[in-house]
C-alpha cells in the first residue's frame, strides 16, 4: 500500500504541475521548476527530475509458437513496463534511481553513481545496463517494434548489472567499457568485462550513418545450468518457444556488430550477433548465432534524433500538430541450436506507430513465427505461429 501511495503522489507531483505553467521560477531566481519533461528542480549546483513510463499490451496469438499447443488460440494482457525515474547532480557528481512496478512489486533496476567531473570520460559506478548492441542500448520506448528483437534481448550480454565503467565520446565517436559482476556466489567469482564503441562515419542534417562494435568476455559459474529462452517477439504469451537448451559452461565470449543507416524518414538498421561458450567438457562446447534486419519509414515529416554520447536514437517529437505515423517491418533469423540440442527460428515482424505527441504512442505489430528443433530438445518438431500486439505508451 506504502509504494502504491508513494508512485500516486509523484504522478499527482508530475501531472498536476501542468496545469500550471511549463516552467516556473522563484522570485529570488534561486530555484527554478520545469515540467517539460517530467518534474524538475534546478538550484544551479542542485538537480533534480522525476520521470516515468508506462506500457500497456494487449495480445492475441495462434498455434504452438506463441499457444504452445497446435491450432489453438490464445490472448494475454499486461503492463508491460511501469517505471519511476528519480534523477540528478551536484556539481560533477550525478546519480539515478530507477523502480519497475508490477503484480509482483517493486525491484530497482538502474540505479547508480555518476562523476562527470574528467573532461575525456564519465565514470559510472552501481546498477546499470552492460553496453553491447543497438537495440539493447535504445530506449524500449524509442524503438520501432514493441518488443526487441532476440538479438537485443540479452541472453548472452547486455543485462543490468552491478559494476564499475567508463564512457567518453568526441565529435564522431562514443565509447564504454565496464568490468560487472554478474551473480558471483561466496565460492565463485563470476564477472563480465563488457565494450561498446559507436561510429558516425556520416553526420550530415538530413542523412546519418551509425556503425557500432562491442564485445563482453564471461566468467559463468560452471555449476549452474545455462539456459537461454525467447517468446519469439512477443512478451504477452507466457510461451517461451525459443531455446538454447541446458548446458554447463564455464565462460563465454559474445560479440556483436550493428549499422544503422538514416536518409530522412527512411531508417535501414541491422546486427548480428555471435556467442562461444566453453563447458565443463567437450560436449558442453556450443555457439549460437543470431540477425535481424529492419526497415521503417515516416509518412510525416519526422525521423529519430540521435544521441552522439550513447550511441543510440532518441523518441520524436511530431512536427505536426495531428502527430507522426511510421511503418516499419524486421526480419529475424536465430541459431540456438547446437550439438542436436536447442532451436533455430525465423520470425517477421511488422507494424505501424502513431505518435499523439512526444510522449504518448500507439502501436500495433503483426508477427510470425517459424521455429525448428533439435533431436534432443524436441524430437526435430517444427512449429509456427502468429500473433498481434497492440500497445499503448505514455512516458513523461
Amino acid at each position: 500500500m506504502t509504494k502504491t501511495k508513494l508512485a500516486c503522489s509523484l504522478l499527482w507531483l508530475t501531472f498536476s504541475s501542468s496545469i500550471f505553467a511549463e516552467h516556473v521560477a522563484s522570485s529570488t531566481q534561486d530555484i527554478d521548476i520545469n515540467n517539460q519533461a517530467g518534474l524538475s528542480l534546478n538550484s544551479h549546483d542542485f538537480y533534480f527530475r522525476i520521470n516515468g513510463r508506462l506500457m500497456v499490451d494487449y495480445a492475441f496469438w495462434h498455434d504452438a509458437a506463441y499457444a504452445g499447443v497446435t491450432n489453438k488460440n490464445g490472448s494475454g494482457s499486461e503492463i508491460r513496463r511501469s517505471r519511476i525515474y528519480l534523477k540528478g547532480k551536484y556539481h560533477d557528481w550525478q546519480y539515478r534511481f530507477q523502480t519497475n512496478f508490477n503484480q509482483n512489486g517493486a525491484t530497482n533496476s538502474n540505479t547508480y553513481i555518476k562523476y562527470a567531473g574528467f573532461n575525456a570520460f564519465d565514470i559510472y559506478l552501481g546498477k546499470h545496463a552492460e553496453p553491447f548492441g543497438l537495440e539493447s542500448s535504445n530506449s524500449s520506448k524509442f524503438n520501432s517494434a514493441i518488443e526487441r528483437p532476440v538479438t537485443g534481448n540479452s541472453h548472452f550480454a547486455g543485462d543490468r548489472e552491478l559494476g564499475v565503467s567508463i564512457a567518453g565520446h568526441q565529435k564522431n565517436y562514443a565509447y564504454q567499457l565496464g568490468v560487472y559482476d554478474i551473480a558471483s556466489t561466496p565460492t565463485d567469482n563470476n564477472y563480465a568485462i563488457t565494450g561498446r564503441v559507436s561510429y558516425l562515419p556520416i553526420q550530415l542534417n538530413n542523412q546519418l550513418l551509425h556503425l557500432g562494435l562491442a564485445a563482453s568476455v564471461r566468467q559463468l559459474d560452471e555449476k549452474t545450468i545455462f539456459l537461454a529462452q525467447d517468446r519469439a517477439s512477443v512478451h504477452a504469451t507466457s510461451v517461451k518457444s525459443i531455446t538454447t537448451g541446458e548446458f554447463f559452461a564455464k565462460s563465454s565470449r559474445v560479440y556483436n556488430i550493428e549499422a544503422s543507416y538514416q536518409y530522412r524518414q527512411l531508417q535501414l538498421s541491422g546486427e548480428y550477433q555471435l556467442a562461444k561458450f566453453t563447458g565443463v567438457n567437450n560436449r558442453n562446447n556450443h555457439e549460437f548465432t543470431s540477425y535481424y534486419l529492419q526497415a521503417s519509414y515516416f509518412l510525416t515529416p519526422d525521423y529519430r534524433p540521435y544521441d552522439l554520447a550513447s550511441g543510440t536514437f532518441l523518441g520524436i517529437t511530431p512536427n505536426q500538430l495531428s502527430g507522426a505515423w511510421e511503418l516499419f517491418s524486421r526480419y529475424e533469423s536465430v541459431d540456438f541450436l547446437d550439438n542436436q540440442y536447442g532451436s533455430t527460428a525465423r520470425i517477421l515482424t511488422s507494424g505501424i506507430n502513431y505518435f499523439a505527441t512526444q510522449y504518448t504512442r500507439l502501436s500495433v505489430n503483426y508477427t510470425h513465427a517459424e521455429i525448428d528443433y533439435g533431436r534432443l530438445t524436441h524430437n526435430s518438431d517444427s512449429i509456427d505461429g502468429s500473433a498481434l500486439t497492440f500497445r499503448v505508451q505514455f512516458y513523461w
